[in-house]
């Protein structure tokens, strides 16, 4: 995460990209995106649609993304670019590849807020069920919880504004809760409450 500013010398410059965080702030930055309310949801809707299989795909999004991860870290000291995401499959591919890759990283984050701001809704509904009402199966947002959504998106887009060094510093401390929390609830479960014969319950492994 950088600020792009322009070396005195006047129109002709080179500009260059000013660092406003630091290595370990990048990383847990990119270990808070990471980490985020699937690791709940998601856990929860694969386990419902296969069941303890569920665990193979883990295993193999894990291979996927490590291979991903890998391949970013060699174009990043390759190519010490802002924007990587969108300049490497430009570099590769051309115009129109990093154009559609740039829209599509565009729309990806551009709708975090929103899924967080439903995620937190769906946490809320449990101890707040007036938020939502079902009826026919289908799940909507009552007056009051579209009045919730609002404040949260509100809430959450005034975060993203208020700087990054700022945004950096405060994500460092969140950042212990959020890496603490999942870890010691793997754990816990798994201590407590670990039971084999749930990889073949209700049904099979598959």
């Amino acid at each position: 995460m950088a600020t792009q500013t322009t070396e005195s010398g006047g129109a002709g410059a080179e500009r260059k990209l000013h660092r406003e965080v630091s290595s370990i702030g990048l990383l847990f930055v990119s270990l808070g995106s990471i980490i985020g309310s699937g690791w709940l949801f998601g856990a929860l809707t694969a386990s419902t649609i296969a069941g303890p299989a569920a665990t193979i795909s883990w295993i193999v999004g894990a291979l996927v993304m490590l291979v991903l991860a890998l391949v970013h870290a060699e174009l990043g000291s390759m190519y010490p670019v802002a924007g990587g995401s969108t300049r490497y499959p430009h570099f590769a591919f051309g115009s129109l590849a990093g154009f559609v890759i740039g829209w599509a990283v565009w729309l990806g984050a551009v709708t975090v807020a929103p899924i967080e701001v439903l995620a937190a809704l769906q946490y809320l509904t449990h101890y707040f069920p007036f938020l939502t009402d079902t009826t026919g199966g289908v799940t909507v947002l009552t007056g009051i919880g579209i009045v919730i959504s609002i404040v949260l998106m509100a809430v959450f887009t005034v975060i993203n504004l208020i700087g990054i060094r700022l945004l950096a510093e405060s994500n460092n401390i969140i950042m212990i809760w959020k890496v603490a929390i999942p870890f010691l609830a793997v754990i816990v479960i798994m201590v407590l409450s670990f039971n084999t014969s749930n990889f073949t319950a209700a049904g099979g492994f598959a």
